[in-house]
């Protein structure tokens, strides 16, 4: 097994995972948050595709905002939430968002998480398919060349497993203190 397919392997595990976790909880824990300045399963959710969405798009193919598949594919208008130029960079993925810009993101409906998830993951997975070994150590264009391809699509992944922890750790603080 190659390091591609250890990538797609570990995607799908995870994207199993994330669509156990939406099946298991309610729209109330979805969207629950267990402090004001903290997020929400969904705003976690959405951060983790948002961020491959960017890094691939704009750091390992050096393509501008509009060619994300959050642009390109309408996901602004189908959720009511345009996040360029909020936060980081202006990449719109939640990092050092205030805590007012966190609650302008509107709570996304679990058919949208699942939608945009699923298309961003599918998307890596057809690009870890159809890229050589070599094209991944390829210097990737994007924040001044000085990371690799495998790179910009490593470091999402990392943020993708660690935040999954993070959701499951939500759903069990929101049962909690449903239960008490």
């Amino acid at each position: 097994m190659d390091r591609r397919e250890l990538l797609i392997d570990l995607i799908d595990d995870n994207l199993s995972r994330y669509d156990w976790l939406l099946s298991q909880i309610s729209d109330d824990c979805l969207h629950w948050q267990p402090h004001p300045q903290a997020n929400s399963i969904a705003v976690t959710m959405w951060h983790c595709v948002r961020v491959f969405d960017v890094f691939l798009t704009q750091h390992a193919d050096g393509q501008l905002a509009e060619a994300e598949l959050w642009a390109k594919n309408g996901w602004s208008e189908k959720t009511g939430y345009n996040p360029y130029g909020i936060g980081l960079y202006g990449w719109g993925t939640v990092q050092e968002y205030t805590p007012a810009e966190v609650a302008a993101i509107p709570h996304f409906s679990r058919e949208h998480l699942q939608g945009y998830f699923h298309e961003v993951l599918a998307d890596v997975k057809a690009r870890l398919t159809r890229l050589s070994e070599a094209e991944l150590d390829a210097t990737a264009p994007g924040f001044g060349a000085k990371y690799s391809v495998f790179f910009w699509i490593k470091a999402p992944f990392m943020d993708l497993t660690r935040h999954l922890g993070e959701c499951f750790a939500l759903k069990e603080m929101w049962e909690r203190q449903q239960a008490a």
